[in-house]
């Protein structure tokens, strides 16, 4: 495999300081040197991807030594399925789920009482 080219775009000259010897408004301000870059870089490959898809069919490709893989994704559109095969006439489609309401649960407590139940997520950062 061949090195990647490098990316020539204005956010790469932004503070490259490690960041463990980085103060916060550095690190802040390389997070949005990066942010940017991962953007461009997107709209990049996007790009890319979508003169290779002009120029491949479905299918497993050689490039020049690199396999490309052009896939074409699909899955059931279960509306058309309903719509076709209606539960009346096809009962064996169909299933009885019975699930708690989130809303209901939300308004028959309140926001103290659970507490107890909430998973937490990963925390995240927002600039």
């Amino acid at each position: 495999m061949s090195m990647p080219a490098p990316i020539p775009h204005p956010a790469m000259a932004a503070t490259q300081a490690p960041a463990a010897e980085a103060s916060l408004p550095e690190l802040v301000a390389r997070r949005v040197a990066l942010k940017a870059d991962a953007e461009y870089i997107k709209d990049e490959i996007e790009a890319v991807d979508a003169k290779i898809l002009a120029q491949l069919e479905v299918g497993t490709h050689d490039v020049a030594g690199t396999k490309v893989q052009v896939r074409e994704y699909s899955r059931l559109s279960l509306p058309a399925v309903e719509r076709d095969y209606p539960a009346e006439q096809y009962p064996d489609l169909y299933v009885t789920k019975t699930s708690i309401d989130k809303g209901a649960v939300e308004k028959s407590f309140v926001p103290n009482a659970l507490e107890q139940y909430k998973v937490r997520g990963a925390k995240s950062v927002v600039v």
